[in-house]
């Protein structure tokens, strides 16, 4: 699996570049293939790259289209790719480089938050909606690929790992004691919370804004 990170002030403060690199580094064995990170202004995404499908092997991620300011950071595989082509094409989307990552942020374009639901294969992105100042992210129905997040007053945190969140959200190493009783009596009621306190887990088939 390939990795991803994203940052987001909620204050529309610049991010530091060296921030995204930095929780990019926490996940360096996700991108055999190399990493890539990408800023402007209060967001800056990231992705590890590990190159599984012929349509990945050029890819460049994160994935920005300038005329529409939309950025993407993906770790995927879409499995529709055809019957995507085709409804994408049928609403007049060009696609050029024909990749996961295009197919995803052209679905974005024409259908919005909607486009997870038309996705069909094992997934989790972050965009950022540049235009309409919103940062999205969702994960696969079945939850293959995993995504895990912080929030507060100041910033959106997101990644592939823990470790990332506690690097971008600099957090302390604090144990979530409620889990770990959750876990520790027999099944865990709690779906989207994590062992480390602040670090949450998007549910399989969720999309947030």
């Amino acid at each position: 699996m390939s990795g991803i990170a994203a940052i987001f002030d909620r204050d529309f403060a610049p991010i530091d570049r060296a921030e995204i690199d930095r929780m990019l580094a926490a996940i360096a064995h996700r991108g055999p293939d190399g990493s890539n990170s990408w800023a402007r202004g209060p967001v800056a995404l990231g992705h590890a790259a590990f190159r599984t499908t012929p349509e990945s092997l050029h890819e460049v991620q994160p994935l920005f289209d300038e005329p529409s300011g939309i950025c993407l950071t993906l770790d995927g595989r879409i499995d529709n790719r055809d019957e995507l082509g085709d409804a994408l094409r049928a609403n007049g989307a060009r696609l050029t480089a024909d990749s996961d990552a295009e197919m995803v942020l052209r679905a974005y374009q024409l259908w919005g938050e909607d486009c997870a639901i038309r996705l069909i294969g094992d997934f989790a992105l972050v965009i950022w909606d540049e235009r309409n100042r919103i940062i999205f992210a969702a994960r696969d129905a079945i939850g293959v690929r995993p995504l895990y997040y912080h929030c507060d007053s100041r910033r959106f945190v997101a990644g592939s790992e823990p470790r990332e969140i506690v690097e971008g959200a600099r957090l302390a190493r604090e144990p979530n004691e409620g889990w770990i009783a959750e876990y520790l009596n027999g099944g865990l009621i709690t779906r989207d919370e994590t062992p480390l306190r602040g670090v949450m887990a998007l549910p399989p088939a969720h999309c947030m804004t």
